[in-house]
């Protein structure tokens, strides 16, 4: 993880405004994965950083990224990459195509990223993929923050999830060592 640390503070030192875009599906294990971060996060929203939940289609929050104007655009999201479940890899734009996943997602985030990059000049695009252990659908499906939240509060609020995620244990500590990470560059940025 110190790694993927190095890695982003080197390639964020000039970043002016930053978003992270959550994808995936909830109700799909760790295809939730991107969400759940995002989710955690959503407090750390200022004037430099943006964290966006865009669960299953990114197209719907594409004015917020462009109104943003950020000179990076981070996304979190499973990917096909083949190694062992929790694996974090840097996935670049030409990569995309072949190692996200677009069953899930409504437009496929490359040409989502072509669209953005026609709206936005200059505008760095990566990935930070997570290598899943399993896809399943859940058998039982909980409201997100069940009995702290209405069904009114999550269905107004676009950056929340619905139902409670349900990540298997080794994605749920990959993400949250990456929420850390996160956290970190937020701090030395």
């Amino acid at each position: 993880m110190d790694e993927l640390y190095d890695k982003l503070i080197i390639r964020l030192k000039n970043a002016q405004r930053i978003v992270f875009l959550g994808i995936g599906e909830e109700k799909l294990q760790d295809d939730g994965v991107g969400p759940y971060i995002i989710t955690k996060l959503l407090d750390k929203n200022n004037e430099r950083f943006l964290f966006i939940n865009t669960s299953i289609d990114p197209m719907s929050r594409i004015n917020d990224i462009i109104n943003f104007n950020p000179s990076v655009l981070i996304i979190l999201d499973t990917c096909n990459f083949k190694g062992k479940p929790g694996t974090i890899v840097i996935i670049e734009r030409n990569n995309m195509e072949s190692l996200v996943p677009i069953s899930s997602h409504t437009v496929p985030i490359h040409v989502i990223i072509d669209y953005l990059l026609t709206k936005i000049n200059p505008l760095d695009v990566f990935m930070i993929g997570f290598v899943p252990k399993s896809m399943d659908g859940f058998t039982e499906l909980i409201l997100y923050n069940n009995g702290e939240l209405t069904v009114d509060e999550l269905n107004n609020n676009e950056d929340l999830p619905f139902f409670q995620f349900q990540l298997t244990e080794i994605l749920k500590e990959t993400a949250n060592k990456v929420i850390k990470i996160i956290e970190k560059l937020i701090k030395h940025l």
